[in-house]
């Protein structure tokens, strides 16, 4: 073989070795990328599913404070109507 051709080929494995070695560099540097973003995507989640969940226990509390404020409504209302019962048997 001549020294060209020999040239050639020598430079042109290295090409493909330098092309392959930086392809795996990059998909190794986006898997690691993708890996982070993942995670901060399951950290938010996790973060928004505990604000949920305190949300919900709120939504619980306010049911059963709107069925306490129902029986207060409702004793004041007998209160009253007993009040005025008295109120009218003592003229």
């Amino acid at each position: 073989m001549s020294d060209a051709v020999l040239a050639a080929l020598i430079g042109a494995v290295a090409s493909i070795v330098v092309n392959l070695i930086n392809n795996y560099q990059m998909s190794k540097k986006r898997a690691v990328e993708e890996a982070v973003k993942e995670e901060r995507l399951q950290s938010r989640l996790k973060t928004i599913e505990c604000k949920l969940d305190t949300h919900n226990g709120y939504a619980e509390k306010i049911g059963g404070m709107q069925i306490d404020l129902n029986k207060i409504t409702t004793d004041i209302a007998v209160m009253a109507t007993e009040i005025k019962t008295l109120y009218r048997k003592g003229e």
